[in-house]
């Protein structure tokens, strides 16, 4: 019995590892060749498998790309909760959280999600992912009237704020080439830097304080 349920574990280890092959693959061809001119046959090839071998893993590309998106934003929830120590004020909250945010929307199954949009899904897998986009940006919401209430975001529109923040780093999914002259955290920092002198309560500019 232990040999039947020890193999039972491992096919089933196997194949969870080969559905996540086919997402992976599958967010990295939406991502080069857009997912409305991407097909199955694109995403089996950059598998290397036939196409019919995908079926075993996802009925269409509708299914694949949920999944794509599901995956960057349970990760995107993980950031959430690693960025919530309660000796963190919500300014170094917001920030810790966008630093995970960049890393992971510059990885394949977060440039996906970024580079689709909600619409790009079929009515019956739509919801699940609008209800997923949308709890992450009334969690930023939250994070930046947390700093408001502390003390050390000064008063400003969170919604306003959220929207700038995830507008501009999200440009890091579509611009962004790890190969590049500058390493993703710095890019990160220098972004964080330009919204942080905007946000922090007492913000200088060479030796004059800003009023806030």
């Amino acid at each position: 019995m232990a040999g039947r349920s020890n193999a039972k574990v491992e096919t089933s280890d196997k194949y969870r590892q080969r559905q996540m092959d086919v997402f992976r693959s599958a967010a990295r061809t939406f991502n080069k060749l857009g997912f409305h001119n991407a097909t199955l046959d694109d995403v089996a090839e950059e598998l290397g498998v036939t196409k019919p071998a995908l079926y075993y893993y996802a009925n269409s590309k509708d299914e694949l790309l949920f999944a794509c998106g599901q995956m960057a934003l349970e990760a995107l929830d993980a950031a959430l909760d690693g960025s919530g120590q309660p000796e963190l004020n919500g300014l170094d909250r917001l920030c810790r959280f966008f630093r995970l945010y960049g890393e992971i929307i510059c990885e394949d199954f977060g440039r996906c999600l970024v580079l689709t949009e909600a619409r790009d899904l079929a009515p019956k897998t739509r919801k699940g992912n609008v209800a997923g986009r949308r709890a992450l940006n009334i969690a930023v919401r939250e994070i930046i009237a947390g700093g408001v209430a502390d003390g050390s975001i000064r008063p400003c529109d969170a919604r306003a704020v959220g929207i700038a923040l995830f507008d501009a780093f999200n440009g890091l999914a579509r611009w962004f080439n790890p190969k590049g002259p500058t390493a993703l955290s710095a890019v990160v920092d220098q972004y964080l830097a330009l919204f942080v002198n905007g946000l922090a309560a007492d913000r200088r500019v060479g030796d004059e304080l800003l009023p806030s």
